[in-house]
């Protein structure tokens, strides 16, 4: 629900102190809050031996992204070279309704493609640290039988389902979560083309502390922004995050001694992203998901990602695009910036000329119709986002 997006919990403040004193207990001393810094930068691929993802965020086996795809996978990626006949999947934003899906689906059914796969992103697995260990642990766990599909809803398919080439990946807002968490689960997704709409909104507590204020806004309850000001709200979201992350370690711990086998890819993220969390390190927590999100994208040689945003957008920091962006470049993927004056994720309804240009083989036109639709929206900040864009 949406007060676990954009409050914490107010039992934080009998748990937090106790939880704390464990935790120091734990490691031997207090975490260090992370410093407000640009996300890390790799050098040059030509300094790497191995990955300059790897040296980043120990998140991929990459070498260059230009050079490591299979033959097998190249010529998967070029299935389909024309118009017609292609597949999207579209990872949906948080709150998102059905009929806003379906209406999504349409589209871009609309638009020549011919199969569409939705999935929602679902506020309760993918705004928070524990729901990021669930679903990561249902996959990875040795042994573990994976729940299949309970109804032919929107959200149905199961993961399974996905371990395939789409033409196009869709990620709307959280939807860039939702796709650090397939790939970290290890599921085979690849795609040709990322479209990165109103995000990334990164897996920080500043991103999400962002994201909350503005969309308490877009709904009108701007009186609780009033009695809690940002930086008392970072506090707490941080706050919240480091209970559910010493959570994780100590059941994960827990199960390990008791002899349950956790698998190695899970034992790696929690050395990884779950120790960074727990020290403040949310920098590397974010380049972590990018990694991750790149490496997904080498898959396919000629792989480009876009990012299609608006500067004014409250919800998403225009800094974490353009660090993205930056760091994509760095390791060697085709990277378009395209701004557009609609409101968040509301490309796709209010100018969806601008979206379908970009899609279009070889994306002439695209950055055209966005500054066409700008001329005449005169610029729109992001407000009134979760609205129903289909009325």
């Amino acid at each position: 629900s949406w007060p676990d997006v954009a409050f914490p919990s107010m039992r934080l403040f009998g748990l937090l102190q106790l939880a704390s004193a464990a935790g120091y207990a734990l490691r031997g001393a207090a975490p260090q809050p992370a410093a407000s810094a640009p996300l890390r930068r790799a050098r040059s691929l030509a300094m790497m031996p191995n990955s300059i993802l790897e040296e980043a965020a120990e998140a991929a086996v990459l070498t260059d992204p230009r050079s490591s795809t299979t033959p097998a996978a190249a010529a998967e990626c070029a299935h389909g070279g024309g118009d017609t006949g292609r597949s999207a999947l579209i990872l949906g934003w948080f709150f998102a309704k059905d009929r806003e899906l379906e209406y999504v689906r349409r589209m871009y059914a609309k638009n020549g493609f011919d199969e569409v796969v939705i999935r929602p992103s679902k506020v309760g697995l993918i705004s928070k640290p524990r729901g990021w260990y669930r679903t990561l642990r249902r996959q990875l766990q040795p042994g573990r039988r994976r729940a299949e599909p309970r109804s032919q809803s929107v959200d149905s398919q199961s993961l399974d389902s996905l371990d395939r080439h789409f033409d196009v990946v869709h990620c709307m807002s959280g939807g860039f979560l939702a796709l650090y968490v397939l790939l970290r689960s290890k599921v085979g997704l690849r795609f040709s083309t990322l479209l990165c709409d109103s995000t990334p909104i990164l897996p920080k507590p500043a991103a999400f502390t962002r994201f909350a204020r503005a969309y308490l806004a877009s709904i009108g309850l701007r009186l609780p922004l009033k009695l809690l000001p940002e930086r008392l709200h970072q506090w707490l979201v941080e706050g919240r995050w480091w209970l559910s992350i010493f959570y994780i370690k100590m059941k994960h711990r827990l199960l390990t001694l008791l002899g349950r086998l956790q698998g190695v890819e899970l034992n790696r993220w929690m050395s990884g992203p779950v120790d960074w969390g727990l020290s403040g390190d949310y920098d590397r927590v974010a380049t972590h998901a990018l990694g991750t999100i790149y490496e997904g994208a080498a898959q396919c040689a000629g792989s480009e990602i876009i990012f299609l945003y608006n500067k004014a957008d409250p919800f998403i920091d225009p800094a974490d695009v353009a660090n993205a962006a930056e760091l994509a470049r760095e390791v060697g993927l085709a990277v378009r910036e395209v701004e557009t004056s609609t409101d968040h994720i509301k490309a796709l309804f209010s100018s969806p000329r601008t979206v379908f240009s970009l899609l279009r083989r070889g994306g002439e036109g695209g950055e055209e119709a966005a500054a066409g639709d700008a001329a005449r929206e005169g610029g729109g900040a992001a407000g009134g986002a979760f609205r129903s864009p289909s009325g």
